[in-house]
């Protein structure tokens, strides 16, 4: 009866631990988080900034260096390739090395904002403005 119960519940537990994070452990590849409730959060943040007309809206798009596009123009990334030239663009601008570094990358028209969700002392947001080349930082912000 022993035997029995023990074969049931390997056969129960397989596909659980198949489709686990033990079998298939998170890259330590740079990259893009799994999109999460703040990167869409930030994505409506700056698609409502392109719509506003107001001075605040204003001030928040000069301080991180975008142009006013359509919010159809802000986007959220996902390739495998920009997210890895981001984060390691991000680890750049700060001067550290993380190899594994995960982010949230927005792309709003021609430029992207990098922003690591990591990052949370006393709640303040850290981002960072590149260019399609990822070459130098366009803008800092910590808020």
């Amino acid at each position: 009866m022993h035997t029995r119960l023990w074969i049931a519940g390997l056969i129960a537990v397989t596909p659980i631990l198949a489709l686990s994070p033990v079998a298939f452990p998170a890259s330590e590849e740079p990259g893009c988080v799994i999109p999460a409730s703040e990167s869409r959060y930030n994505q409506r943040l700056f698609g409502s900034l392109m719509r506003r007309k107001d001075t605040i809206a204003e001030r928040m798009l000069s301080t991180y260096n975008i142009p006013r596009v359509r919010a159809s123009e802000v986007r959220a990334v996902t390739d495998d390739l920009t997210c890895g030239r981001a984060a390691d663009a991000y680890s750049r601008a700060f001067g550290e090395k993380s190899s594994g570094r995960k982010v949230h990358v927005l792309r709003v028209g021609d430029r992207y904002i990098v922003m690591d969700p990591d990052y949370r002392p006393d709640d303040y947001n850290r981002a960072v403005t590149f260019d399609a080349t990822f070459g130098k930082s366009l803008a800092v912000v910590a808020e």
